[in-house]
């Protein structure tokens, strides 16, 4: 009887500390220098952006811009119902490579996800001014190569072995692999708006030109979306890494993205390019990455506050 209590009693104990252990915090938060305001940020984007399509940027200056600015692109949250999760890592990445693609590589590509599914979504960016209809209503040539390049895509996709290659590659996590379907969603961003706008037949026959997965869009449907403020850009690295190439003046550290710090290298030099940010902010992150690592690595469990960054 005595054991029995004894034993009760150490039990009782191990189920209070645990409780105690999970609803509490067990981080701590430390308020620097503030971020650069997403209302600012988003204003000032947005007009640098406009200033870019009406002086018919390049394709490749809009590249630079999109990589230094991720939240414009397209893609981070799942077709159809939007889903409230960060796309993996809440990560763009950059020119992400196909293993044994001979054609052309997208150009971006986020990993959106929801809790019973999961989509590589890869994105492709044309010249604005390319038109996607020929004076005869045809589409042009210039427009069906850009779409012919999904449908490469799209046949990569099908093959279970380049499928197995690209979890690995893209160190997809167990729970996406085993939990969730993977679905391919595709978007081209062609042309502008002035094009079909006023011409209901091209309107109506613009909608049919892509195939099931595939999702057109003009650039001047693009502005800064701001729940992607924590938004950073990334590429995989010639050593197969996660490598940091932008981050926004408008990103924060807590709990909610922590894990990310210790899946991408580079963060620090990626600071160092940040514009719009003081030196102090920029200081404070860099000194408050290692702690945010280090909770991760030691696997505290606990709560966490919603609105919880610094």
């Amino acid at each position: 009887m005595q054991f029995a209590k004894v034993c009760t009693l150490k039990f009782f104990h191990i189920i209070t500390s645990y409780q105690n252990m999970i609803f509490k915090k067990t981080y701590i938060i430390e308020k620097g220098p503030k971020e650069f305001d997403i209302d600012i940020y988003s204003e000032e984007r947005n007009k640098k952006y406009k200033v870019l399509l009406d002086t018919t940027a390049s394709e490749k200056e809009l590249q630079k811009f999109f990589e230094e600015n991720p939240s414009f692109i397209p893609g981070a949250w799942t077709p159809g119902t939007k889903s409230g999760h960060y796309p993996l890592h809440c990560a763009l990445i950059t020119q992400p490579k196909l293993q044994g693609l001979t054609t052309r590589i997208p150009d971006f590509m986020w990993i959106a996800t929801h809790s019973s599914g999961w989509y590589p979504t890869l994105i492709e960016i044309e010249s604005p001014s390319k038109k996607i209809f020929k004076k005869n209503g045809q589409p042009t040539s210039d427009f069906t190569q850009a779409r012919n390049q999904l449908e490469q895509w799209k046949t990569w996709f099908s093959s279970p072995s380049n499928v197995q290659q690209f979890l690995e590659q893209y160190q997809i996590p167990d729970y996406m692999r085993n939990e969730r379907q993977m679905k391919l969603h595709m978007i081209l961003i062609y042309g502008r708006i002035n094009e079909f706008e006023s011409d209901a037949i091209k309107s109506k026959e613009r909608m049919s030109l892509m195939s099931d997965g595939m999702e057109l869009m003009s650039y001047d449907r693009l502005s800064c979306d701001r729940e992607l403020h924590n938004a950073i850009t990334i590429r995989l690295n010639v050593h197969g890494k996660y490598e940091a190439l932008s981050i926004p003046p408008t990103f924060k550290l807590g709990p909610h993205l922590a894990n990310r710090l210790s899946k991408i290298f580079g963060i620090d030099e990626a600071f160092d390019k940040t514009i719009d940010i003081t030196d102090e902010r920029r200081e404070f992150l860099k000194r408050r990455c290692p702690y945010w690592e280090d909770w991760v690595r030691n696997g505290e469990i606990g709560i966490v506050g919603s609105k919880d960054a610094e």
